[in-house]
Parts: structure tokens; sequence; C-alpha cells
């Protein structure tokens, strides 16, 4: 179903799945624009497990033959299709739009690419829903980083805190400088402390219980702030294949508690860097799994020496699902839905590939 009226309220469901593979974040919301200021909703979130089949594969697919990784964004996205249509059945309506970011596999804006797989077409054919996927792809286009994509919607929907930072696999945060919104990746949070967990057979280190009893490793501390890319100023992103060719070096060798505990260290210092400008009792909204995550959270803090705000569970685990529904909205009406000053391209604009459901 069309909808042209803007101040018409309108129902997505948001898709995202992390860098960590911990399933897949289902959020159904209603947008409305009230006088060029935006109102949401969350009707009802979910998140959905892999099966141990689907986590294997998605894991190791980056090194896959073509045909096979193909073969599996099309599956994927069925899957995903499968998955909503299942979600949608306990809505109280059908929904009127799908914005799926889809599950990243390989992410190099230094080379002109970016993929996120799980086919927006074959979603669309499933569910029968007009489907918004591929939201990154035209920024790298464009000369940017195709991340972080969340900034416009912390500006229309957070815009009471001064600044807002996930601590999901990869920390990022947006904040406004000089009436602009700039974001850019901090540094590996889960994805770092999770590799570590599992080396003890944990999925995660749970609010931090392994780093707490750690020392830091002064040597390894000194490495990872060393590191190229903390020197880069403005907008910039890393994915999973910086993170395994100059992060992931550094982990081996020690032990756990130790590496969990200089993590943590690491993360507090670059997170103290970021929020350097801000005024000691600045508003700072923290979402993401590394939320969960207390004595983390403390380090930061107490390093920073700034107050940061936890919300409710629920936005803490699908915050970047909701925006990414509301992107979707933006693109549906074609307005804009990525800022350049938060990604680094030429100019802002709509992003996202759309496909009308049948």
């Amino acid at each position: 179903m069309l909808i042209n009226d803007e101040s018409n309220k309108i129902t997505v469901i948001g898709l995202m799945s992390g860098t960590s593979l911990d399933g897949v974040d289902l959020a159904a919301c209603s947008f409305k624009n009230l006088e060029n200021r935006w109102a949401y909703a969350l009707i009802k979130a979910e998140t959905i497990p892999y099966s141990s089949e689907w986590e294997n594969k998605l894991r190791h697919l980056h090194e896959a033959p073509a045909p096979l990784v193909f073969e599996t964004h099309a599956a994927l996205g069925r899957m995903y299709g499968e998955m909503i249509n299942a979600f949608a059945h306990h809505l109280p309506q059908k929904p009127d739009l799908i914005a799926s970011h889809g599950h990243t596999l390989f992410h190099r804006p230094d080379l002109d690419y970016t993929t996120q797989i799980g086919c927006g077409a074959h979603i669309a054919a499933v569910t029968g829903i007009d489907t918004v996927c591929d939201f990154r792809s035209k920024d790298v286009a464009l000369g940017g980083q195709g991340a972080p994509l969340v900034p416009v919607g912390d500006h229309y929907l957070f815009s009471d805190y001064d600044a807002c930072i996930n601590l999901g696999g990869i920390a990022n945060i947006s904040m406004l400088a000089e009436n602009r919104r700039i974001a850019f990746d901090i540094s590996p949070v889960n994805m770092a402390l999770n590799v570590l967990a599992n080396r003890e057979g944990l999925p995660y280190d749970d609010r931090g219980k392994l780093a707490a009893i750690g020392e830091v490793i002064p040597e390894k501390l000194k490495a990872m702030n060393e590191l190229e890319f903390y020197k880069v100023k403005g907008a910039k992103s890393i994915g999973r294949e910086w993170f395994e060719k100059h992060f992931l070096p550094i982990l081996q060798n020690g032990k756990t508690t130790d590496l969990c505990r200089t993590v943590c260290e690491h993360i507090a210092d670059q997170h103290t860097l970021a929020l350097k400008s801000l005024p000691e009792q600045a508003k700072i909204l923290v979402t993401g799994g590394g939320a969960f995550n207390t004595y983390l959270l403390k380090r930061i803090s107490e390093k920073s020496k700034k107050q940061l705000h936890v919300p409710k569970k629920e936005l803490v685990q699908f915050k970047e699902a909701i925006v990414f529904a509301f992107l979707g909205v933006l693109n549906y009406w074609g307005r804009v839905n990525v800022f350049d000053s938060a990604t680094g391209s030429v100019k802002q604009h709509v992003g996202g590939a759309f496909y009308r459901g049948e």
C-alpha cells in the first residue's frame, strides 16, 4: 500500500543482523511526521537467533567462492522473508514497508565497495511487502564510508541527547558539532570481547566479569591505541577485515582475563578521545549489546568523566533496527537518509534500493 502523505502514520519492520551473529533483530515501528518533527512508536520487537548451521555458514562465508556467496545471499533473503512473515503474523495490521539492513559480509570503502547480504528482492517476493535494502552501497559510490548511517535516526528521533553511542560489534558515535551531525566508528567492542570470551567457552563476557578480574597488559594496550586507524580524523569506519588484519593479532598470547581487561581499557581510552569535546554534564545515550557490560561502562565513564545514560532494555537492544526502519521510511518518501557529514560522502543523499512487493 502506497502512503503518499508523510503526515499519515506508516508501519515498518526494521531488520538488523549485527557482526556478532547473535541473531536477527526485528522491530515493528510506526512513524509520523508532525510539522517536521518525527514521532515513532515501537509496536513489537524480537531477536531471532541464527541456527548453528546458519551461524557457521555466515561466519565463514567471506572465505567462500563467489557462486556460494550469491547462493547464500538469495537463501538468506528468503529466510529473512519467512522470519518477517512469522513475526508480522502477530501484528495488529500488515506492515506498509520492510527496511532491511541485512548482514555485512564485506566492508571495504577504501576499495570502493561494501556488501550486505540477505537479498531484498527475495524478501519482497516472500512477504509481498515493499522492501528497502542495501543502504550503504550508494554512499560508498559517492566516496563515503557507507557508515555510520544511524546518525540520521539520532538526529531526528533522539535529538534530546548531546551524543549517541552504539556499543555493538564495533562502537560508533554521532553528535552535533557546529550545527552539523558528525559521526565515526570508535573502536571494536563485542567483536573483540566475544572472541576472547569464546576461548573460555562463553558466548560473551557477561557484565564484564572476565575483564573485572584481569590486569592490563601495558604493551598490548599501547599496540592497540597506536593503530593507524585512530590517527584518522573525521568520518571513518572499520569492518571485519580491518579487525582480523590489525586488531586480532594483538589478542594472540596472554591470559584471557588480562586480554579482556586490556581491551576494555582500550575501548575506554578511545571513547574518552571521542567525547573530549563535550561538557561533563552532556547527555549521552548508550545502546547496543555492550551497554549490558557494566564493567566496560564503568571504565568509559571513569576515564571520560562523562555520565552515560542507558535506556530501557528494549531500546538498548533494538535501537539500530528502529533506526533502519526509519531510514527505510525516508527512502520511501524520497527524503535524505544519509548525512555526508557523518559518512564523508560528497553530498547528502537518499540511500537504499527499493523492491515493490507483489
